[in-house]
């Protein structure tokens, strides 16, 4: 039996347990499924040290999304907070790029720009480009989002085959078509290889994490009798003597 399902047996009263006890098994399946599906058989120490890392992400989510959510707010767009994020999501899936990544990318086009329809554009820009020139993302869309504003030295990097002259004078639109262009095939080609084919496979098991963290704070929050983030972390201050005995005397029953 699992040390999640363990923790449900201190809930009080049957509702409760029932919550409970359906919450542990989800998670407790979710983490299991996942260990069979990567090759392993996980012991109660290795699904501890899973789940630890899970809350972690999950958290750090969270955080995202909200300082994402507060540049938004900040900037009078609060309406499209959910075509934001549906926009992160898709490109996530369809690019292989971590959420994480996009979010910092996709705040700095939307302070500049302050257009949800030019940050969208230009973020697809500044990956076919990230992909074509091996520049990090975060640096590729920060330096468009200067050259949208006129500050194009940034751009120099990319080898756009444009002397520094003609970088201060010519319209922002042009030199990023000239990027375009050198980038295009060589992005579509790091479509066809293996790193991406793995950053596909590391943006699944990044999210099927972030799942689990999240069961695992609902649950260590029905514990503490609340639904919160704030909930969780009590229950598991107060109950990580607990928690660790158990983790302990499974370990040894797994041997």
């Amino acid at each position: 039996m699992s040390i999640l399902i363990n923790l449900a047996t201190e809930f009080t009263g049957k509702k409760a347990f029932r919550e409970a006890e359906d919450a542990t098994k989800r998670l407790e399946k979710s983490v299991k499924t996942l260990g069979k599906a990567l090759g392993y058989t996980l012991s109660a120490a290795a699904i501890g040290a899973y789940s630890r890392a899970a809350v972690k992400a999950f958290a750090a989510d969270q955080a995202a999304i909200q300082r994402l959510a507060t540049a938004v707010d900040n900037l009078g767009l609060s309406y499209f907070k959910t075509d934001i994020e549906d926009f992160i999501a898709k490109t996530q899936a369809s690019a292989g790029i971590l959420d994480d990544v996009l979010r910092p990318a996709m705040q700095a086009l939307l302070t500049t720009t302050g257009s949800l329809t030019k940050s969208q554009e230009l973020l697809n820009n500044a990956i076919t480009i990230s992909r074509a020139s091996g520049i990090d993302l975060a640096t590729v869309a920060q330096d468009l989002a200067n050259g949208y504003v006129g500050i194009t030295r940034g751009l120099k990097k990319y080898n756009t085959g444009l002397t520094q002259s003609e970088l201060k004078t010519k319209s922002f639109a042009d030199i990023l078509g000239v990027l375009l262009t050198r980038s295009a095939g060589a992005a579509d080609a790091y479509l066809t290889t293996t790193a991406y084919k793995m950053e596909v496979l590391g943006v699944a098991s990044a999210n099927a994490k972030e799942t689990i963290g999240k069961g695992l704070v609902d649950a260590f929050a029905l514990l503490g009798g609340g639904s919160s983030a704030a909930d969780a972390a009590k229950t598991i201050a107060e109950r990580a003597p607990k928690i660790a005995l158990d983790m302990d005397r499974l370990e040894r029953e797994t041997h």
